[in-house]
């Protein structure tokens, strides 16, 4: 019975750890009616990637072609260089995922106490909500 009251809690720690490993963060955002308004949610799946790695700010403007364009800002809270995968989906009126060639995963790396800006552009005139989704990066 102690050996087990000893392994319990290592475990239960050990599988909390790892299981944030693959699992994904989720920042969804809608355009607002005014200007620089943003209306967003988070889902946070690893805890861990979220400690280091958060978004600061979400910023929306359309383009000169018509589509809005979106910024994120992440900063890393670490004391190390963090890497890590994102991708954007763009969502219709509907809430449905258009495809678009643009929706792939891409690498990014940030420096210690850094901020980078990732950028997307909507792929059609009436898209203004968002997805970003990120993960640990190996």
């Amino acid at each position: 019975m102690n050996i087990l009251r000893t392994i319990m809690p290592a475990a239960l720690l050990a599988s909390i750890a790892l299981g944030g490993c693959g699992t994904v963060n989720t920042v969804t955002a809608t355009a607002g009616d005014k200007p620089g308004a943003v209306d967003y949610t988070s889902q946070i799946n690893d805890v861990l990637t979220d400690l280091f790695l958060s978004a600061k700010s979400v910023r929306f403007g359309p383009t000169r072609g018509g589509p809005y364009e979106v910024q994120v800002t992440i900063a890393n809270n670490d004391f190390r260089q963090r890497s890590f995968a994102y991708i954007f989906r763009w969502m219709d009126a509907n809430g449905m995922v258009i495809d678009s060639t643009t929706s792939t995963w891409k690498t990014a790396s940030i420096a210690s106490g850094g901020t980078l800006a990732i950028s997307s552009v909507a792929p059609n005139d009436t898209s203004r909500t968002f997805q970003l989704e990120t993960r640990r990066s190996k």
